[in-house]
């Protein structure tokens, strides 16, 4: 086999390989991409639940199909504004007017207090010549032409690899529910909370990273959306088997929940302090009833920086 045919051989093979590599993590990341888009609807409809007419067996109410499909319209424009596959077409069982029957549709539960509420959404399927790219005939040209140039080219990559520096990694605030503990960075310890004070913990982180200036004072009631988001994660304990207790009142004894919940943060982040403060809820300043005046509202949270386990 002459040097031009094996380089065309060799070209060709890397080509294939580079654009199976590409379309394999592009169809992965796609697939990552619809199950956060996926959990941040679950979340939304949580937090418009209260204001959603839908049928509650319980409470022998009917549902409003009309404000529910519109409910839907409007946040799959949102949806599609932002480029998403994922639109939501079923929301207890009252479907969009608009709905492909012949697209892949996944089934969620969203569980309740009062009821269980069953969500449909639809994938939309990627095209198969966006998963095409230039980068791949590039590379493989790039690879193949190296091969037969420079003769020394692994030995050279070998020296580059080695001076490269590694990218530090990213340090998180981990909530894991299956186990009930919070930590911080890969190596950190993780402390275990009782429910009442981790549940409501990672509700007011995801509250607060959901909510543009969130104004929690003491002096006000515990919004419900803060409420729901906490009941949502008692019952994920119990689905875990953590629990079979009452579900606790998370609106009561707020000053000795919160408590417990900086004593665990000042644990976990014992040798990181200065990283405390954007997952810390603020202690009051003064006494009386300037103490009931202050905010205890996650301020400066980075979504980015906190992972949830088993959510």
């Amino acid at each position: 086999m002459n040097r031009k045919l094996a380089a065309f051989l060799l070209f060709l093979g890397l080509c294939l390989l580079f654009q199976i590599a590409f379309s394999i993590g592009l169809f992965y990341q796609n697939t990552l991409n619809n199950e956060r888009t996926i959990a941040s609807i679950e979340t939304r409809i949580a937090l418009d639940l209260s204001r959603l007419k839908i049928a509650n067996k319980k409470f022998r109410t009917a549902a409003d199909p009309t404000s529910i499909q519109q409910y839907l319209h409007d946040m799959n424009e949102t949806l599609q504004q932002i480029d998403s596959s994922v639109l939501v077409v079923s929301l207890q069982d009252i479907s969009i007017k608009d709905k492909n029957v012949g697209q892949a549709t996944k089934q969620r539960v969203l569980k309740s207090p009062e009821q269980d509420v069953g969500i449909e959404v639809q994938l939309i399927p990627i095209n198969w010549w966006a998963s095409l790219t230039l980068v791949a005939p590039l590379f493989a040209l790039l690879v193949s032409g190296l091969r037969y140039q420079y003769p020394s080219v692994k030995k050279s990559n070998r020296k580059m690899l080695e001076a490269i520096i590694p990218e530090p990694v990213i340090q998180k605030l981990i909530i894991n529910l299956k186990d009930k503990s919070i930590k911080f960075g890969t190596h950190g310890e993780p402390i275990l909370l009782p429910n009442k004070p981790f549940c409501f913990y990672a509700a007011l982180v995801d509250y607060c990273s959901q909510t543009d200036l969130p104004n929690l004072k003491h002096n006000n009631e515990v919004p419900n959306e803060l409420l729901l988001i906490a009941n949502k994660y008692f019952y994920r304990l119990i689905e875990l088997g953590h629990t079979k207790r009452k579900r606790p009142d998370f609106s009561a004894n707020l000053d000795k929940t919160l408590s417990e919940i900086r004593s665990a943060l000042d644990e976990a982040f014992k040798h990181n302090s200065e990283m405390k403060e954007q997952f810390y809820p603020p202690k009051a300043q003064g006494e009386g009833s300037r103490s009931k005046m202050h905010n205890y509202a996650i301020i400066n949270q980075q979504p980015e920086l906190v992972e949830f386990i088993g959510k």
